[in-house]
């Protein structure tokens, strides 16, 4: 499940993940906690910036994308090499 508010990042990113054979979910918003039950994704990719902690209150492993790199988030994946071998940690 690819979540963000900028629809172009998210669109770019699911794009990549499906060239990793990944299924794909985008959901330009933040949905909640029983949306993300309901589709029972494997993984999360967050596309910053996102709202609040939204991402310490979920159970699914995450991993957060920006093309900005930002020092007081981490993990953080910064470039598609960075987000495919986080993507094969957990596909």
């Amino acid at each position: 499940m690819i979540i963000g508010s900028n629809v172009n990042t998210v669109q770019r990113v699911s794009g990549h993940c499906l060239k990793q054979n990944a299924e794909v979910f985008p959901y330009y918003s933040i949905p909640t906690l029983e949306e993300i039950t309901l589709f029972a994704p494997d993984v999360l990719v967050l596309c910053l910036p996102i709202r609040g902690k939204f991402h310490h209150q979920l159970l699914q492993p995450c991993i957060l994308w920006s093309e900005q790199l930002m020092n007081d988030i981490s993990p953080l994946a910064t470039t598609f090499t960075e987000l495919s071998a986080c993507l094969n940690k957990f596909l």
